[in-house]
């Protein structure tokens, strides 16, 4: 009797055990829905106002938003969840009010808001300055300038009435914005971003001394180790999470992001491979540091 008694009462701790770890488990599980007839007031809405890959986009083979935003915000979701109990990516007007206007009323007749934008979004372009609050800077994109490895144009100030080419874009903007070397060029040729081989083949063959690119698309060029990159850069651009203005959620994704970058939450930094996953390389500078450590 005493033997049943022992045993039953081991069966019974090893159950108990089985059931706290499947507990466990189960509350870090993240419930990301698809469906917006799924959504409650405990589904947090992160909200995009366009496709921009590599931050967020379609992948053709399964019809699923991916992309690097997509990625941090699952990853982190766990840390970051606070009342909510599952997310959703959700597609909004660019006139959108993140915290104020409505996206969905759900079947109890609640009112659903986003309160964070991804997608690629531009800190210190149009509004965004005043309109958000936002993270600190997640990645960024250096305006460039290549040359040959073995061209005679060493700086800037050698660009002078040199024949320069320039990709549409974010680079082109940073060109136009810095009149005195672009003027000071004898000429500038404008390639778009489906043309950059054509721009490699160019400066490859000296009919352009120089190309001034971004660094995502540089990144993507075969043959990088023929060209150089003259010292400094025409424009840093910042691309970061955004909340409504003033809103304090902006803390908590910049902790949940230092987390997972740094080696002291994790056996290794967990960011970075994700950053040189969808960029090809590490185009993140983020550099936060806990308020509870400044």
């Amino acid at each position: 009797m005493k033997i049943m008694k022992r045993v039953l009462a081991l069966m019974l701790a090893v159950m108990f055990v089985v059931l706290c770890f499947a507990g466990c488990s189960g509350s870090k599980k993240s419930a990301e829905i698809t469906n917006q007839e799924d959504i409650t007031k405990e589904t947090m809405l992160i909200a995009y106002t366009e496709e921009n890959a590599p931050f967020i986009y379609t992948d053709k083979e399964t019809g699923k938003l991916e992309g690097f935003d997509v990625e941090v915000f699952r990853t982190i979701f766990d840390d970051i969840k606070n009342e909510w109990k599952t997310f959703m990516f959700v597609k909004v007007d660019k006139d959108y009010r993140l915290g104020e206007d409505v996206y969905y009323t759900d079947a109890n007749g609640e009112d659903c808001i986003a309160y964070v934008m991804i997608g690629g979004v531009q800190k210190n372009v149009g509004d965004v300055n005043e309109t958000y609050t936002f993270t600190d800077d997640v990645i960024n994109n250096r305006v460039i300038t290549i040359t040959r490895a073995d061209g005679a144009v060493a700086g800037y100030n050698e660009l002078n009435g040199r024949n320069v080419g320039v990709i549409s874009g974010v680079a082109k903007t940073a060109l136009d914005n810095h009149s005195t070397i672009k003027n000071n060029c004898k000429s500038v040729t404008e390639y778009k971003q489906s043309d950059i081989k054509k721009a490699s083949e160019d400066l490859s063959k000296g009919k352009i001394q120089a190309l001034v690119i971004d660094e995502f698309t540089f990144n993507k060029l075969d043959g990088r180790d023929s060209f150089k990159t003259l010292d400094g850069e025409l424009d840093n651009i910042s691309y970061v999470y955004c909340v409504k203005k003033w809103d304090w959620y902006k803390d908590p994704i910049n902790n949940a992001i230092y987390e997972l970058q740094s080696p002291d939450y994790n056996d290794a930094d967990e960011f970075t491979p994700i950053v040189e996953k969808y960029f090809g390389y590490d185009a993140s500078s983020f550099d936060y540091t806990p308020k509870e450590t400044k």
